[in-house]
């Protein structure tokens, strides 16, 4: 195998050139487009065996603007998308290694994944553009871009608007890029919203994926609530409706209708509920560790920011 280097060279751009060369107009020859394509296509395999991803993706561009011209559009969206992936990559190197850069490679790679969510949307396949603009979206809060990556899971949340689950996959993105950014009341927005469209479509009794997404929204919800302290009188009866539930007055644990199956749980959010309330530091500080094991990263990422509020109040 090759190594990187070697086809960052002039390996690469001879081999480039000579394909590009088949693509120009010649007296009373045509050229011979699907042929040059194919050989793109089968460079960009070379490329990205030697993991020189960015030459691979700048192929895998080629390949599509000749599968264009050959009006072959599944091809085309086919060849743009892994032209967007190889470019990701090497901006995930680059991320990885620490390399300074301005970005040049993730920029195309946005550029090619709108290019091709716009193709599917034109070919009325808005479940495929949903899912290339929520990878979008991924790859950009994994690169610690979560601004950036609402934009993108907005659009994957409005393509997605007819399909229930898949629509609270998306919006539960957008709830954790929310508080990726620090924005709870944002979070809380979208987590109610969340709990509206699962009361819409769940159905009763809840089960499975509903009721896991429905758990996470609760627990989420209540989190944010002690830690932003809304006043009585700015507090939505959902949210007002939430706190009273996980309060100490609750008779009995049997009857609250949580959306999980966990006493013990239960127990230690009714427990911080109070401890919150008493503004007791120690309680908070012992709960969080038996807390611990029972939540996910999420919630204990919440749960710190409300411990870390309490103490500084």
């Amino acid at each position: 195998m090759e190594s990187s280097s070697t086809f960052a060279g002039n390996d690469f751009i001879v081999r480039y050139r000579g394909i590009s060369s088949k693509l120009k107009k010649r007296f009373l020859r045509k050229p011979n487009v699907a042929e040059a394509s194919e050989e793109f296509g089968q460079l960009a395999r070379d490329l990205s065996e030697g993991e020189a991803w960015a030459q691979a993706g700048l192929c895998c561009v080629a390949v599509a603007k000749c599968e264009q011209t050959l009006v072959n559009p599944t091809t085309e969206v086919s060849a743009i998308t892994q032209a967007a992936r190889y470019f990701l990559k090497a901006e995930v190197v680059n991320h990885h290694l620490h390399c300074p850069s301005f970005n040049e490679h993730l920029m195309t790679a946005v550029s090619c994944f709108q290019h091709a969510i716009q193709l599917y949307i034109d070919q009325k396949k808005p479940a495929l553009a949903a899912s290339l603009a929520m990878e979008l979206g991924q790859a950009l809060r994994s690169l610690g871009q979560p601004s950036e990556a609402l934009t993108h899971l907005r659009v994957a949340a409005d393509l997605q608007s007819a399909s229930p689950l898949h629509y609270l996959t998306c919006l539960g993105y957008i709830a954790s890029c929310k508080i990726d950014l620090g924005d709870l009341h944002g979070a809380l927005t979208v987590f109610t919203q969340m709990t509206n469209v699962i009361e819409q479509h769940g159905g009763q009794p809840l089960t499975g994926a509903y009721k896991d997404i429905l758990a996470r929204c609760e627990i989420s919800s209540l989190l944010i609530l002690l830690t932003l302290q809304p006043l009585p009188q700015h507090t939505k009866p959902p949210h007002a409706h939430l706190l009273e539930k996980y309060s100490w007055t609750t008779p009995d644990i049997q009857q609250l209708n949580v959306s999980y199956d966990d006493a013990e749980l239960v127990v230690l959010l009714q427990s911080l509920v109070l401890a919150c309330q008493g503004r007791d530091s120690q309680a908070l500080s012992t709960l969080s560790q038996h807390l611990t094991p029972l939540l996910g990263p999420e919630h204990l990422h919440l749960l710190h920011i409300l411990i870390t509020e309490m103490n500084r109040s």
